[in-house]
């Protein structure tokens, strides 16, 4: 539809976004965004989530030409919006923890300054949040600068770990496997609260005394087919095995935590926002913060608190929970 175009303007929030900067690096185009909405931090960034066959992919484009917004109509569309983007940024230190983690103790890539970008606006943004119910633009203000700065870590980066780990691939479960049980909500919603579940996850594993202790990866090809469907089975398969741990290598991750579980501990503890922190942004502007909220059965929350890990090759709290045996009894807490 848009090969006679020279550029591309994308006019709205996020699957517009998404559409016009995938469209236009197929065809080797700039384009730009006019953003209607506050509600998700992917305005900025340099890769489009595109769903392919059932499965959402992070694909890579290049960056906008420009981010624009006026701050009167991203004021004035619905507050759910905006609750959706406070939701989506709340991600940043789950994320952090995540990245953290696993760049401690496998040696994955990291880098800081996505983090440093943010941080001055997130703190005035959770003191501010109830302002996004009166429609106030110094909150809306904090709120874009905090989502387009997020995106901007892409282009960092190269990656998306900053702001897309474990909160991220719970919200991807739901979307991709809800089906007529999908309540509708957005996907800052759904992240809000996921954020939340992975907080508590990371304050109770990493509160404690002593280093979780790893078994080797429980990988069942059947259950996962069956509850993936043929579509995207193997995908989940590939990415799922990619991570997986044999007995040699839970031993040896256990040898690493071991080794520097109070090293790891002190580094992540300013990290990791204390829960009441997190919840009490979440209330005052009015946003969900359970499952409940999102209109989603406790069952099928608990199933993607479970099985989200499965969907995508990037190591998070998730794995260290789950081949530690304590996820499940994680999920049936949150649930």
């Amino acid at each position: 539809e848009t090969r006679s175009a020279d550029f591309l303007i994308a006019v709205g929030s996020g699957t517009i976004n998404d559409l016009c900067k995938h469209a236009a690096f197929l065809e080797g185009r700039r384009y730009a965004v006019f953003a209607t909405a506050a509600s998700m931090n992917g305005y900025a960034t340099s890769t489009a989530s595109i769903v392919i066959d059932g499965f959402k992919h992070s694909l890579p484009t290049r960056m906008p030409a420009g981010v624009f917004m006026d701050l009167k109509v991203i004021a004035s569309a619905p507050v759910r919006l905006g609750r959706s983007g406070l939701g989506d940024s709340l991600c940043r230190s789950t994320a952090q923890a995540d990245w953290l983690l696993s760049h401690r103790l496998l040696a994955t890539f990291y880098h800081p300054d996505p983090f440093l970008m943010q941080a001055e606006d997130e703190k005035a943004l959770m003191k501010e949040s109830s302002g996004l119910k009166r429609g106030d633009t110094a909150c809306f203000r904090r709120l874009c600068r905090v989502l387009v700065l997020c995106g901007l870590g892409t282009c960092v980066t190269g990656t998306s770990h900053h702001g897309c780990m474990s909160e991220h691939l719970i919200s991807h479960y739901i979307d991709t496997f809800a089906g007529s049980r999908h309540p509708g909500s957005l996907h800052g919603e759904q992240v809000g609260v996921a954020s939340l579940s992975m907080n508590r996850l990371q304050h109770r594993i990493l509160g404690s005394g002593a280093p979780p202790r790893l078994q080797a990866t429980r990988l069942d090809e059947a259950e996962i087919r069956s509850r993936c469907g043929p579509a995207i089975a193997d995908k989940c398969l590939a990415e799922f095995k990619a991570k997986a741990f044999d007995k040699a290598q839970a031993d040896a991750f256990n040898a690493k935590l071991d080794e520097r579980w109070g090293e790891l501990k002190e580094e992540l503890e300013p990290v990791m926002l204390p829960e009441k922190l997190l919840e009490q942004a979440l209330k005052d502007a009015g946003a969900h913060r359970t499952a409940a909220d999102l209109g989603i059965s406790s069952d099928f929350y608990r199933e993607a608190l479970i099985h989200a890990r499965e969907i995508r090759n990037r190591f998070s709290i998730l794995d260290i929970a789950a081949d530690a045996d304590l996820l499940a009894d994680f999920a049936e807490s949150e649930g």
